[in-house]
C-alpha cells in the first residue's frame, strides 16, 4: 500500500488553491495583489530576465539596459513610488518564500539569479503589502515572490534552442524523472546563455551565463518534503547611464566604447571592461508537516552563497600615504594621489608639470569584491479552530559578508586591460554581520460573508562592521523595528464581487552598507517606514476578471545613496562607496489601479492593465521641495494584451504607455535658476508581437512534441528612457527578435 498524505492532503489542496490564481486578481486577500503566470512569458525571449515578467501589472514598472535583461547593474523596478536601483531596495522579492538576500548591485540577487523562465510557474505580486509571513527586509512597497515549477508527474525531457538579435543564443534542457520510490517527483535544468550588447558592434561587451536548477518533492502519510537548489554563474558587461540631453542627442549611445585606442582616457569607457561577475548558489529543504487535523506546520532551512566582483577601468594609477608620507598598499590611507605615468625606473611621476615625453603611460583596474553567506530558516505554524485561523512565524537569518576592493595594475595600457593579477593597492576590506529575526502573529476570522484579518509584526535587526585595516572604523547598528500592526477586511458582495480593505506598517531596516561611508553621521539617520491603505473590489466571472484598487500610503524617512559623482563625464573611482546615504524626507503616495482578464471568444482574449500614481515629497529637505514629485516614478501606465490561441497556433500584441513624467527632483541650479521638478522624460508606447506553433507528434517517436515561438519586442523601433535614477537614466533597448525551438522528449 503506497504511504498517503492523511489530512495534509486538503490542506495543501487548500494551500494550492490560494497558490493556484491564474486570473490577473489574485488572491482573496485583504490586499492588492495581481499575478504574472504562464500568458506573461509570450512575450519574451526565453533568454530574457524573469523580472520582466511583472512589468504589465498594475502598479509595475521594469527597466532594462540590456535587450534581453541581461545587465543587473542597469535593471530597475519602481511600484507606487518605491524603487529597486543600483543602491535603493525598497521591495522584498523572494523565491518560493525564501529572502533574497536583497536587491542592491552591490551584493544583492535578484530573482534573474535564481530563476530560469522555464522553471517559474507563476509570480505573486502584493503592491504596497505583502503576506505578513513574508520573509523580506526590503518590503517597504510591497512583495514580489517568485514561485518555482512543481516536478512533473511523467518521465519526460525537453530541449530548447534559442537564437536572436545581438548574437543571442541559448541552449536549455530539463529532464523530469516522473514519480521515484513511489513518493518522490523531481527535475533538473541546465541553460547556456550569451548575448552581446544591443548598443554598438565588434568589442562591444557581452553577457555569458550558465544556470543550473534541481528541485524534489517527496510526499509521505503525513508530511511532505521539498527541496530546490539553483546555482547560477553569470558575466555581465554593463551599459552606462545618460542624462536627458544625451538621451535626446543620441538614443543609441551611452558613451561606451568598443575599440581599444592605447589612450586610457579614452579606453575607461571600453564596455568589456564594465563588467559585473556574479556566481550564486541557493538551496532549500521544505518540511511541510500535518501535527493534528486542525493544526499544521512547515519549517524551511536554506543557504545562500554568493561570490561576486565588479569592474572598472580607471585610467591612473593610486600612490597612497600613511601620516607620514609613506607608501602603503593596504587601506585608504592618509593621503591618495593618482599618476598617469612611471620613470624609466618605474617611479611614479607625482608632478603634474613634470616632463613626461619619455615617461610610459600606466592605468589601473579596479575590483570591487562581493562575498556573501546566507543561513537561515522560516518557520510557520497554522492553527484551525472554528471560524478562526490563527498563523504564528519566525524567521531567522544570520549572514556573513566581505567587501573588498583592490586596484591592479593593467601591464601595458596600449595593448589592452591584461592586468597584473596581484594588486598593488587594495583600498578597504571589511566585514559585516547581520542577525535578523523576525516574528509574526495573524488571527483571520470569518464571520459569515466576511472574513477579518488582524496581524501584528516585529523584526530584530542587528549589523556589524569590522575593518580588516583599521579597527577605528568598526561599528555597529541596532535597527530594531516598533510592533507593526496590520488590519484587513474581504467581503463577499455576491458570489462574484468582493470588497476588501487592509491596513499595513512596513519597515526597511537600515542597512549594513551605511556602516561603510565616509563621515556618516549614523545619528541623522531613521529607518524607513510606510503606512499602507488599500481599498477595492474584485470581480470573478467566467469569462471576466477584474480588479480595482484605491491605495494611499505614507513613507517616512526615505533614505538614499547620493549617485557617484563625475568627474570630467567619468565616475569618481576613489568613493569608497561611490555615494553618501542621506534621508530625503518623507514621501506621500496615492492612486488608482485597475486590470482585467477577458475571454471574449473561444479563440480570443484580452487583458489590461491600468496605473495612476501621484508619489511627492512631503519636507523640504537636502534639496527636495515638499509638493514636487517624486524623481523617476512612472504616474500614468496603460498596457493591453490581445492574445489568440486555437488549437496548434497561438499569436499575441502587446502594447505598453508610459507618460511623460519627471527625472530629477532634487534642486539645481541651471542658468542661475533654482530648479526642482526637471527633466521630463517623454512619453512612449512599446509593442510586442509574437507568435507561436505547437504540435503532438507521432506516439512511439522519439520526438513527442514540437513548439516554435517567435517575439519581435519593442515591434516599431522606438527610442525611449527605460528607467533608471534621478538625472541617470536607461537608454531602452531597439528592436529585438528572438526565435525558440522547443523540442519534447
Amino acid at each position: 500500500m503506497q504511504p498517503q498524505l492523511v489530512l495534509a492532503e486538503e490542506n495543501v489542496a487548500a494551500a494550492e488553491a490560494a497558490v493556484e490564481v491564474i486570473s490577473v486578481t489574485g488572491k482573496k486577500v485583504a490586499y492588492a495583489n495581481n499575478v504574472a503566470d504562464e500568458s506573461a512569458k509570450l512575450q519574451q525571449a526565453s533568454i530574457g530576465n524573469v523580472m520582466d515578467l511583472i512589468d504589465k501589472l498594475p502598479g509595475v514598472n521594469v527597466g532594462q539596459g540590456d535587450a534581453f535583461g541581461s545587465d543587473d547593474y542597469t535593471t530597475t523596478v519602481s511600484m507606487r513610488g518605491f524603487v529597486i536601483d543600483r543602491a535603493d531596495q525598497q521591495l522584498g522579492i523572494t523565491i518560493d518564500g525564501i529572502p533574497n538576500g536583497g536587491s542592491a548591485y552591490a551584493g544583492g540577487s535578484k530573482a534573474n539569479r535564481y530563476l530560469d523562465s522555464e522553471n517559474t510557474r507563476l509570480v505573486e505580486v502584493g503592491q504596497g503589502s505583502g503576506d505578513i509571513s513574508s520573509a523580506s527586509l526590503d518590503a517597504l512597497g510591497g512583495t514580489i515572490n517568485f514561485v518555482s515549477a512543481t516536478p512533473e508527474d511523467e518521465q519526460k525531457a525537453r530541449l530548447d534552442y534559442s537564437n536572436g538579435s545581438f548574437n543571442a543564443r541559448r541552449y536549455f534542457a530539463r529532464f523530469d524523472t516522473g514519480q521515484l520510490f513511489g513518493n518522490t517527483n523531481a527535475y533538473v535544468s541546465l541553460s547556456d546563455s550569451y548575448n552581446s550588447r544591443w548598443i554598438g558592434t565588434g568589442s562591444n561587451g557581452y553577457s555569458d551565463r550558465l544556470h543550473f536548477e534541481a528541485k524534489s518533492v517527496t510526499q509521505l502519510e503525513n508530511s511532505r518534503f521539498t527541496g530546490r537548489i539553483s546555482y547560477d554563474d553569470a558575466h555581465e558587461d554593463n551599459y552606462d547611464y545618460r542624462s536627458l540631453t544625451q538621451f535626446k542627442q543620441n538614443p543609441k549611445f551611452d558613451g561606451l566604447t568598443n575599440i581599444w585606442t592605447g589612450n586610457p582616457d579614452i579606453d575607461q569607457n571600453f564596455a568589456e571592461a564594465w563588467s559585473t561577475l556574479r556566481e550564486n548558489t541557493l538551496a532549500y529543504l521544505k518540511g511541510e508537516f500535518t501535527l493534528t487535523d486542525d493544526l499544521q506546520l512547515d519549517v524551511t532551512p536554506y543557504v545562500h552563497l554568493q561570490e561576486g566582483r565588479g569592474d572598472w577601468l580607471p585610467p591612473y594609477q593610486v600612490y597612497a600615504t600613511d601620516g607620514k608620507g609613506n607608501r602603503i598598499t593596504l587601506g585608504n590611507g592618509v593621503k591618495r594621489e593618482t599618476y598617469n605615468y612611471v620613470d624609466a625606473q618605474g617611479r611614479p611621476i607625482l608632478d603634474p608639470k613634470a616632463d613626461t615625453s619619455k615617461a610610459t603611460r600606466v592605468s589601473s583596474y579596479r575590483h570591487t569584491h562581493y562575498d556573501k553567506d546566507r543561513f537561515g530558516f522560516t518557520s510557520n505554524l497554522q492553527w484551525t479552530l472554528d471560524s478562526h485561523q490563527v498563523r504564528a512565524g519566525l524567521w531567522y537569518e544570520q549572514q556573513q559578508r566581505n567587501q573588498s576592493r583592490d586596484w591592479h595594475q593593467v601591464l601595458d595600457p596600449k595593448v589592452y586591460h591584461y592586468f597584473n593579477d596581484a594588486p598593488y593597492w587594495v583600498q578597504f576590506n571589511d566585514d559585516y554581520e547581520n542577525d535578523v529575526l523576525k516574528m509574526y502573529l495573524q488571527d483571520k476570522i470569518q464571520l459569515g460573508d466576511l472574513q477579518l484579518t488582524v496581524g501584528v509584526q516585529q523584526y530584530l535587526v542587528d549589523v556589524s562592521r569590522e575593518d580588516q585595516f583599521n579597527a577605528a572604523n568598526n561599528g555597529k547598528l541596532d535597527s530594531d523595528s516598533d510592533l507593526l500592526p496590520s488590519l484587513g477586511l474581504v467581503y463577499a458582495l455576491t458570489n462574484d464581487i468582493e470588497l476588501f480593505s487592509g491596513y499595513s506598517e512596513n519597515f526597511k531596516a537600515i542597512p549594513d552598507t551605511l556602516l561603510n561611508t565616509v563621515g556618516q553621521d549614523f545619528n541623522t539617520l531613521e529607518p524607513e517606514t510606510a503606512e499602507n491603505l488599500d481599498l477595492g473590489l474584485r470581480y470573478q466571472g467566467e469569462s471576466l476578471n477584474a480588479s480595482a484598487t484605491l491605495y494611499s500610503i505614507k513613507f517616512n524617512n526615505r533614505i538614499t545613496l547620493l549617485a557617484y559623482q563625475e568627474l570630467d563625464g567619468a565616475p569618481d573611482y576613489l568613493t569608497e562607496l561611490d555615494g553618501t546615504f542621506v534621508n530625503v524626507g518623507g514621501v506621500k503616495s496615492k492612486g488608482l489601479e485597475a486590470n482585467a482578464d477577458w475571454r471574449f471568444s473561444e479563440t480570443f482574449s484580452l487583458t489590461s492593465a491600468l496605473t495612476l500614481n501621484d508619489s511627492t515629497y512631503t519636507e523640504n529637505v537636502n534639496g527636495y521641495r515638499a509638493g514636487d514629485n517624486v524623481a523617476a516614478i512612472p504616474e500614468k501606465m496603460l498596457s493591453m494584451d490581445l492574445k489568440y490561441d486555437q488549437g496548434n497556433y497561438r499569436a499575441g500584441l502587446g502594447a505598453k504607455y508610459t507618460a511623460t513624467y519627471f527625472g530629477a527632483a532634487k534642486r539645481a541650479v541651471i542658468n542661475n535658476v533654482a530648479q526642482w521638478n526637471r527633466d521630463e522624460i517623454p512619453a512612449y508606447t512599446l509593442l510586442n508581437l509574437y507568435a507561436g506553433y505547437r504540435v503532438d507528434l507521432a506516439q512511439g517517436s522519439a520526438i513527442q512534441t514540437l513548439d516554435l515561438s517567435f517575439l519581435l519586442n519593442n515591434l516599431t523601433d522606438k527610442s525611449y528612457i527605460a528607467g533608471g535614477q534621478e538625472g541617470a537614466y536607461l537608454l531602452g533597448a531597439e528592436r529585438t527578435a528572438s526565435f525558440t525551438v522547443s523540442l519534447g522528449f
